[in-house]
């Protein structure tokens, strides 16, 4: 089989973290509206149902649930994995920032490529998941 690659908007909860909304504006809310917002930071979760500013913050572990299953396993795969981000990243619907002042979408800001290659006749020996987490210079 060949190698199978996926665009995605984030992940790691980075990966659903980043994931565009329904209807959004082509613009990002004002800093001052989002300034005063709650800010929860990973991997605390918002205690309620209103608005606020999400932080995964630089230097901390990010775990990342990696499940495998499926009728053709006999066993599958519970696993979660970690990664560390080199800078904090807010994250407010599908808007980014890594300074919580100045946003832009989430897609200029972070590039997220996940690839599946699974053994194949092509490929013999292990398979591969690789996600890809790339930051951008934003316009």
């Amino acid at each position: 089989m060949k190698r199978i690659a996926v665009r995605s908007v984030l992940a790691l909860g980075l990966v659903s973290a980043l994931a565009l909304g329904g209807c959004a504006s082509p613009f990002p809310p004002s800093a001052d509206a989002l300034a005063k917002l709650p800010v929860v930071t990973y991997p605390d979760k918002p205690a309620g149902t209103g608005d606020y500013v999400y932080k995964l913050p630089a230097g901390q572990r990010i775990d990342v649930r990696l499940l495998a299953d499926g009728s053709a396993l006999t066993v599958g795969a519970d696993q979660t994995i970690s990664a560390r981000l080199g800078r904090d990243l807010y994250l407010h619907k599908h808007w980014a920032s890594e300074d919580g002042r100045h946003w832009v979408d989430a897609n200029e800001l972070i590039g997220v490529n996940l690839s599946v290659r699974l053994p194949s006749y092509e490929s013999p020996g292990p398979g591969e998941l690789h996600l890809s987490v790339n930051r951008k210079t934003p316009r």
